[in-house]
């Protein structure tokens, strides 16, 4: 029996995940350029052009007055991901 059909379909599922790995990672670290804080990236999710970030209120505050340069950034990084939005 060839499985080559089913390894390719699976394929396709392991490059979208490591895509989001990668694009967090990314985002952490356009995000720690701006503020002095460490942020995890288990912390950070996507969803369409939003980035949802767990964090204190404290460090939520100060992302939120960076945002627009936050968003520049990974915008020049990330063209294809097209973020709009932190929250």
């Amino acid at each position: 029996m060839d499985y080559n059909h089913i390894s390719g379909f699976l394929d396709k599922f392991k490059t979208i995940l490591f895509k989001k790995d990668e694009h967090n990672r990314v985002i952490v670290e356009v995000i720690k350029k701006y503020i002095n804080t460490e942020i995890d990236i288990k912390n950070i999710k996507t969803k369409g052009t939003t980035i949802y970030i767990n964090s204190s209120p404290l460090v939520h505050n100060e992302i939120l007055i960076h945002k627009n340069k936050i968003i520049s950034d990974i915008s020049s990084l990330i063209p294809e991901a097209n973020f709009k939005e932190i929250r």
